[in-house]
């Protein structure tokens, strides 16, 4: 029999003890959400997704070996905890896999995360699986078939942060841009006081002067983010969100003031799987392009992905003369540079103060920060540093780099993609994650397929930020209709995921 793990201050008496052994002991109807995840290890990745997933009123069961990680798991998270593993097929039974929407394996074993997903597969028909796997060679496999060795879904951390790292480039390492490119939209950022026309007036007084061509979906203020109201007063600090068409945003606010960024040298710290990733994502060619002519070989230039960028040099440094090698022969078009990190002519001597990006991918995360902060004050013009978990990015915003990818954030981002329901898309993620512009689509199961925003009774903090009708995309206001088939982006916090999808039939 699985013990549970139970909160500090909670006796058997206690809310917390009543529910979790009920559902140890396979009363699994206690809990009333309507999606239930099973979460194997309860490490950084484990717990942020347990978190979010309970944020969203979801029934969370984690199953973790570790005595110590399970108990401080219990005590910060309102779910429940089974201190046992996740190989073992009691202890996913107990677990309540029979009735599971979702298994997720999350250890530190690309086996043992393999190996508990086909066990689940075998012994229990409902829950899907998905497996957090590094190795190249079970992530080659996904795809293969519908359902792999009892996997239905693999993630790799390298691929997707390399896939991270491509769109932040594709999209000009602007840090206050981004293109909505479902919605032909963009958002941007300002802040108040760049514009006379904002601080003192409310967003309703704004858009009945300068146009409906535009909304504010998000305000920052005193450190946090707002979804404003019509009635919401802008003050001279505030950071304002803009989302419109950039035509219309560049007529009623003028040009974006950061200049186009044209790749000629690019350098990457670093030559690991991630960096090997991060240049296939790019688009840089492999060994076979060797066997081509010269003519060949530009007109293949000519048409990759790299094109975009404008084909930069690419240089990539790091010590380690194994990983240099690999990187060698896989991309025979990159230079490839050994030396030491804290070498203080490394600067100088490899040009890196001339270089239009430089990214740091190696695998310490205080090496990243440290080096885009070093290469930034010598001039290199763009950064970008990747870390392993939410420690640095405390620091965005406040530090002089362009841009952080929190790789166990991506992670967290892909698996919750694939949890929450089809028709709920995510675009993009305001304030280290505590907000997400979502797009959804009015099917048969929404309750309201006809009718006007007001009419689908938003709860305040949520708010409506374009709809697609047609292949049009409309800035809305509350009057504007939605028809089946439509496109909806959303705007609201985290948390309220689950009062979003309850929009939507059982």
């Amino acid at each position: 029999m699985i013990a549970p793990v139970f909160p500090e201050g909670q006796g058997e008496q206690g809310r917390w003890n009543r529910r979790l052994l009920l559902v140890c002991a396979g009363e699994n109807n206690v809990y009333s959400f309507h999606m239930k995840i099973v979460i194997m290890g309860a490490g950084t990745l484990g717990v942020q997704i347990a978190r979010e997933l309970v944020a969203e009123k979801r029934d969370v069961v984690i199953i973790e070996r570790n005595p110590d990680i399970s108990k401080a798991v219990a005590n910060e998270l309102d779910c429940l905890v089974c201190e046992e593993d996740g190989e073992n097929i009691e202890a996913l039974d107990q677990a309540g896999l029979s009735d599971a929407d979702w298994f997720i394996a999350l250890s530190g074993s690309d086996e043992t995360n393999i190996v508990a997903c086909g066990l689940v597969a075998e012994s229990f028909s409902k829950p899907k699986t998905i497996a957090r796997v590094r190795s190249n060679y079970f992530s080659s496999f996904h795809g293969a078939r519908r359902r792999l060795l009892g996997v239905d879904h693999i993630l790799n951390p390298e691929s997707e942060t390399s896939e991270a790292v491509a769109r932040i480039l594709f999209r000009g390492m602007s840090p206050d841009t981004i293109d909505v490119k479902e919605a032909g939209i963009q958002l941007r950022k300002i802040t108040a006081s760049e514009d006379p026309r904002l601080p003192g007036t409310s967003l309703q007084e704004l858009r009945a002067a300068i146009g409906q061509e535009f909304m504010v979906p998000a305000v920052l203020r005193d450190g946090g983010i707002i979804i404003p109201s019509g009635d919401f007063v802008l003050g001279k600090d505030d950071g304002v969100y803009l989302l419109g068409e950039p035509r219309h945003l560049d007529f009623l606010f003028g040009r974006p003031n950061h200049d186009s960024l044209k790749i000629k040298y690019l350098v990457i710290f670093g030559a690991n799987a991630l960096t090997r990733r991060v240049l296939k994502e790019l688009g840089v060619p492999g060994p076979e392009i060797l066997s081509l002519s010269e003519k060949m070989r530009k007109d293949r230039k000519a048409h990759s992905a790299l094109s975009l960028l404008g084909n930069p040099v690419i240089k990539v440094i790091d010590e380690n003369r194994e990983q240099a090698k690999i990187i060698s022969t896989e991309f025979p078009d990159v230079e490839v540079v050994r030396s030491n990190f804290s070498d203080e002519l490394l600067i100088q001597e490899e040009g890196i103060d001339k270089a239009d990006i430089l990214l740091s991918l190696t695998n310490s995360q205080s090496d990243n920060i440290v080096l885009s902060l070093v290469a930034k004050s010598s001039g290199t013009r763009r950064t970008l540093a990747v870390v392993h978990n939410d420690l640095y990015m405390r620091l965005e915003g406040s530090i002089d780099i362009d841009a952080i990818v929190n790789q166990k954030s991506v992670v967290a981002g892909a698996i919750l993609d694939i949890v929450r329901k089809a028709h709920i898309r995510r675009l993009y993620s305001f304030h280290n994650g505590d907000f997400e512009l979502v797009e959804i689509t009015i099917t048969e199961d929404f309750r309201r397929k006809d009718g006007t925003i007001i009419d689908l009774g938003l709860p305040r903090g949520i708010l409506v930020a374009f709809v697609i009708h047609e292949g049009k995309t409309i800035i809305p206001t509350g009057s504007t209709e939605i028809h089946k088939g439509d496109q909806i982006g959303i705007v609201l916090p985290k948390e309220q995921m689950n009062r979003l999808e309850s929009l939507y039939g059982a």
